[in-house]
């Protein structure tokens, strides 16, 4: 099996579908192809992260009232032109109940926040390879149009491992690459062009607003500062990511 083909079989074989022939045809390219491996990897945490994270809709008693009472006039004749017109009753109460959902699960991931996350999940490597914060903004003057002023983390579990550039959404954006405890985390930084940020829900930490979204199985916490957008990627909770913000972060 070839990259190819593992690409058409990929998600079969996580959903437990693929025979076990072509399974461990699957899994030996696998284990000779660390890129395969790493997008498996990324897929299985999505996969995973879907089961977990988003909730069964629930209908309002409202609704549930309705959609019976639809169902209930689907019994009695009707003119086959209103038929023709409107279709069934039930199937369109079910349709928009599935576009609300969906808008509910999906509102709020903007390019930006999507391509960050994807970056983060492939890891691409470092253009510069430094743990201090001085030697990287003086790396990024050269390099970027807009003054990259890093957040300072006071904790010392928090490492500085590198930057790189980057683009999110056709935007130049800076990349710095931080590890804690065996995690790794993203920092994206772009230049502010106003409106809302992505999040699902935003909290208050000090002076700072911060706003959180989770996508394929991890957590992105957006925030303002000095005319400029950061945003911090990493497989910590909503509520985790909270927690390193407020008892670790300081501003430039």
């Amino acid at each position: 099996m070839d990259c190819r083909e593992l690409d058409k079989f990929l998600q079969v074989y996580l959903d437990g579908e693929l025979d076990p022939e072509d399974s461990e045809a699957l899994e030996r390219h696998l284990r000779s192809c660390p890129r395969c491996q790493a997008r498996a990897d990324y897929e299985a945490r999505f996969v995973k992260a879907i089961k977990v994270r988003v909730p069964k809709p629930v209908a309002p008693d409202s609704f549930r009232e309705r959609l019976a009472a639809a169902v209930a006039r689907e019994s009695e004749p009707r003119p086959v032109a209103r038929r023709l017109m409107w279709g069934s009753i039930p199937a369109a109460a079910a349709l928009a109940m599935v576009i609300t959902f969906t808008w509910t699960v999906t509102s709020g991931f903007t390019p930006l926040v999507r391509e960050a996350v994807n970056q983060h999940s492939l890891a691409p490597a470092v253009d510069v390879n430094a743990s201090d914060m001085a030697t990287v903004e003086d790396w990024f003057r050269k390099k970027v149009d807009f003054n990259v002023a890093l957040p300072r983390f006071r904790s010392r579990s928090f490492n500085l491992v590198g930057a790189r550039l980057s683009k999110l959404a056709e935007r130049r954006a800076a990349l710095i690459r931080y590890q804690r405890s065996g995690h790794r985390f993203s920092l994206f930084v772009v230049t502010d062009s106003g409106g809302d940020l992505a999040g699902q829900r935003c909290e208050r930490v000090g002076s700072k607003e911060f706003c959180l979204t989770e996508q394929k199985g991890y957590t992105v916490a957006q925030w303002r500062s000095r005319g400029l957008v950061y945003s911090l990627v990493g497989d910590a909770t909503p509520q985790e990511m909270i927690e390193v913000l407020s008892s670790n972060l300081s501003f430039p």
